[in-house]
């Protein structure tokens, strides 16, 4: 089950097996870069943790693809999911 990292008090990170990691595709040649780039970070994560661990990738929305879509070029729900 994908889970948000979190903070602990002690200001350490706490990464689970399953993090759920926000990433904006880009414009211009974005979508093209991040689309080897994430199999890169996945097939990397595979390797080092043998399958225990997996990325849960979850796009905000910046830019153009976000005004065609919602028409604003950064919408409030991408600074939400950044902040949280």
């Amino acid at each position: 089950m994908a889970e948000k990292i979190t903070m602990g008090a002690n200001g350490i990170l706490n990464v689970p097996n399953n993090p759920i990691v926000p990433f904006i595709e880009g414009d211009g040649i974005g979508p093209e870069i991040w689309k080897v780039a994430q199999k890169v970070f996945d097939t990397a994560v595979e390797k080092a943790y043998g399958g225990a661990k997996k990325i849960e990738w979850k796009e905000m929305l910046a830019g153009e693809k976000a005004f065609n879509q919602t028409g604003e070029w950064l919408p409030a729900e991408t600074l939400q999911t950044a902040k949280d």
